[in-house]
C-alpha cells in the first residue's frame, strides 16, 4: 500500500500582528533586532518603532560632514531620524541640510577629538532645539580645536545661550577660564556636568587655579546641579571644603578622586558625604585617603547608595569593606585592586548583606582572593549578572569555578581573564578530581554552558583551556563577546566546533593564540554572520590567504587587529576594500 506523504507545516511567524512582534522585540538586544528586520516586511516594520531607533546611535567616524560625500549624503536621503549622534575625528568645516532637516529631532550629540570651529558649534545648537546633552571629549588633541581657538566676545556670540541643554561634558580637556566660564553660561539650566581627566600635562599651579574654576562654578550651582563627575582630577580637602559647605548641593551622583591625608580635625570629606543624604552613584576610584572611617560615615548617611565604585582605593581594610556590605539597596559594587582587602572583607561582608539586590560585583587585580571567597559568592549572591574577577589569579580554579556555574544562573558578563590554574576539567566538569557535590552514589558537576545568559565571556590568558573545552562546553546561542587571546593551546578544531556553537559573536578576541591559521579565519567569516570585530594579533600563522576569506565572506566586519602578523602584506585595506562596513584596521 502506498504511504500518502503528509504536509510539512512551518511556523509563519511573519503573520503575528505588528503590535505582538514589538512586544518580543523588546526583549531583544539592538543588535539581535537589526538581524531579525531582514525575516520579512513585518519584522522590518517592528523594528522601526519609535522607542527602538531612539537606542540606536549614529557614530561617524573620519569623516568629512560634506552633503555631497557619503556617508553624509546618504544621510539626508534617508527616511529616520537620529535622536543619538557621536562625530569621532569628523571635520565639520561646511554647513549641512542634514542638521536643518534632522536637527529638531537629536537629544544627546558627542563631539570626540573633532576639529570644529565656534561658529560650527554655534549654529548647529542652534538647529537643535530639542538638545539635552552635549559632550565634547578630548577635543583638544587637535591643533585648531575647540577650545584653544574659540573667543566668545567676537560678533556678539556671549549672549547665545541653550537653555534645553542639561547635561555637558568637557572630559579630557585643556582649556583656560574664559572657556570654561563662557561655555557653562551658555548652558544656564544644567544639571549634570563632567569635568572628568581634564588639565593633563598642565602645571600645578595652573591646574589648581582652573580647579578653583569648577569649584565656584558648583558652588555657584549648587541648588541645580545634580551630578557632578570630576574623577581623574587630584583634589584635596581645601578644594572639597566649600563644596561641603555648600548647604544647597544636594547629588544624585558624585565622582572624585581624594589622594591626601585625611586631616585630624574637621576632614572636608567627611562632612561632604555626611551632607550628600541624597547620593545613589557615588565613585571614588583612586582615592587612596579614603579610609575605613570614610566608609563608616557613608554608610551611616547615604543608605541609599545604589552604585559604589572604590577601585583602587587602598587606605581601606577588611573592616572598611565588611562594612560597605551593609547597605541594603547597593545593585553594584567595584572593589577592584584594593590591595588591603582579603577574603574575609567580602566573606564576613556578605552576611550583612541583603544577598538579592547586588547585581554586579568586580574583584579585579586581587591576588588576596581564594577559593572559598569565590564559593562564598556564589552561595550569597544569586541574583548577580556581572561578576569580574579579571587577574585575581589565585581564586578561581576548577572547584571553586563549579560554585559559579552551578549558582550564578542570571550571570551575563563573566569575567575570568588570567585564572592560571582554570583547566578543561573546571570549564566542562568532566575528569574532575574531585566532584562538586557528592551524596551516597549520586555525583555532579557543572559546564560553563548552563549559564544561558552569558552574553560576555573573558578567559583571555586562562593558557590551560584546549579545543576539549571549546567543543564540550562553549555553547551559548546568545554569546555577543569572547575573548579567548593568549589561549596557547586553541587550534581549528576548537574553533570550528566554536563557531558552531555561538552564532552569534560580535567581538571575538584570539590575539597571541599561536595555532590560529588561514582556516580558522575561514571558519569564522563564513559561520560568525555578525563579527563585527576581530583581534587576531601577534598570530604568526596568518598570511594573505585569510584576507581572501575575509574579503569574501565578512560582510559586518568594522574593526580588524592583525598588529604582529608578519605574514600580511602592507596593503590590507585595499584587499579588504569590498567590506562596506569596515572602518580601521589596526596592524604594524
Amino acid at each position: 500500500m502506498r504511504s500518502k506523504t503528509l504536509p510539512i507545516f512551518r511556523p509563519r511567524f511573519e503573520l503575528l500582528p505588528v503590535e505582538l512582534v514589538v512586544l518580543i522585540f523588546k526583549y531583544l538586544s539592538p543588535s539581535d533586532r537589526r538581524s531579525a528586520c531582514y525575516v520579512c516586511s513585518r519584522w522590518y516594520e517592528a523594528s522601526k518603532y519609535c522607542r527602538f531607533a531612539e537606542q540606536m546611535v549614529l557614530h561617524l567616524i573620519g569623516v568629512e560632514f560634506d552633503d555631497f560625500k557619503p556617508p553624509v549624503k546618504n544621510l539626508i536621503l534617508a527616511d529616520r531620524t537620529y535622536p543619538l549622534i557621536k562625530l569621532s575625528r569628523v571635520k565639520l568645516n561646511v554647513c549641512s541640510k542634514f542638521w536643518v532637516n534632522y536637527g529638531p529631532f537629536v537629544r544627546e550629540i558627542t563631539f570626540e577629538k573633532c576639529m570644529i570651529w565656534r561658529e560650527r558649534v554655534i549654529s548647529l545648537f542652534k538647529h537643535m532645539p530639542n538638545l539635552r546633552v552635549a559632550r565634547f571629549v578630548e577635543c583638544d588633541l587637535l591643533r585648531d580645536d575647540l577650545f584653544r581657538t574659540w573667543k566668545f566676545f567676537d560678533n556678539g556670540l556671549y549672549t547665545v545661550d541653550f537653555p534645553g541643554v542639561e547635561s555637558l561634558s568637557l572630559a579630557r580637556n585643556n582649556f583656560s577660564q574664559l572657556q570654561f566660564e563662557s561655555m557653562v553660561e551658555m548652558m544656564p539650566n544644567l544639571t549634570r556636568v563632567d569635568f572628568s581627566h581634564c588639565f593633563r600635562q598642565v602645571e600645578a599651579s595652573r591646574k589648581l587655579f582652573l580647579l578653583g574654576c569648577i569649584q565656584k562654578f558648583i558652588v555657584r550651582r549648587q541648588y541645580d546641579l545634580r551630578a557632578v563627575n570630576i574623577g581623574g582630577i587630584p583634589v584635596d580637602d581645601i578644594f572639597l571644603r566649600e563644596l561641603a559647605d555648600a548647604n544647597g548641593l544636594l547629588l544624585d551622583e558624585l565622582c572624585l578622586m581624594y589622594l591626601e591625608k585625611m586631616p585630624a580635625r574637621a576632614p572636608a570629606i567627611v562632612d561632604l558625604f555626611r551632607r550628600q543624604t541624597n547620593l545613589r552613584h557615588l565613585d571614588v576610584t583612586g582615592s587612596t585617603g579614603i579610609t575605613d572611617f570614610c566608609v563608616d560615615v557613608i554608610v551611616k548617611h547615604i543608605p541609599g547608595l545604589r552604585v559604589l565604585n572604590a577601585t583602587g582605593c587602598w587606605g581601606m581594610s577588611d573592616y572598611g569593606i565588611k562594612q560597605i556590605f551593609r547597605l541594603q539597596q547597593l545593585e553594584t559594587l567595584t572593589l577592584s585592586n584594593c590591595i588591603r582587602m582579603s577574603k574575609h572583607g567580602i566573606i564576613d561582608g556578605a552576611a550583612f548583606s541583603n544577598r538579592k539586590i547586588l547585581r554586579e560585583l568586580h574583584l579585579e587585580l586581587l591576588d588576596t582572593l581564594d577559593e572559598e571567597c569565590v564559593v562564598k559568592i556564589g552561595a550569597n549572591f544569586p541574583n548577580l549578572t556581572v561578576l569580574n574577577i579579571g587577574g585575581s589569579s589565585t581564586c578561581i580554579t576548577d572547584w571553586s569555578a563549579q560554585y559559579i556555574f552551578c549558582n550564578l544562573l542570571n550571570l551575563e558578563h563573566l569575567n575570568v581573564e588570567r585564572s592560571t590554574k582554570l583547566t578543561d576539567a573546571g570549564f566542562t566538569g568532566i575528569d574532575l578530581p574531585e566532584k562538586t557535590f557528592s551524596i551516597w552514589d549520586v555525583e555532579e558537576t557543572f559546564a560553563i554552558d548552563r549559564l544561558k545568559k552569558l552574553r560576555v565571556l573573558k578567559v583571555s590568558g586562562c593558557y590551560k583551556i584546549t579545543d576539549f573545552a571549546l567543543r564540550y562546553a562553549f555553547r551559548f546561542t546568545e554569546l555577543k563577546e569572547l575573548s579567548l587571546s593568549r589561549c596557547h593551546q586553541i587550534s581549528e578544531a576548537g574553533i570550528e566546533r566554536l563557531v558552531a556553537s555561538c552564532p552569534a559573536l560580535e567581538y571575538l578576541d584570539l590575539g597571541e593564540c599561536p595555532n590560529i591559521n588561514d582556516y580558522c579565519v575561514k571558519l569564522i567569516a563564513i559561520a560568525l554572520k555578525r563579527i563585527g570585530t576581530l583581534k587576531l594579533a601577534n598570530c604568526p600563522l596568518l598570511t594573505e590567504t585569510c584576507l581572501d576569506y575575509l574579503a569574501k565572506y565578512c560582510t559586518t566586519l568594522k574593526y580588524l587587529y592583525v598588529r604582529g602578523c608578519f605574514k600580511l602584506p602592507p596593503d590590507i585595506m585595499d584587499r579588504l576594500s569590498t567590506i562596506s562596513s569596515l572602518r580601521q584596521v589596526y596592524k604594524s
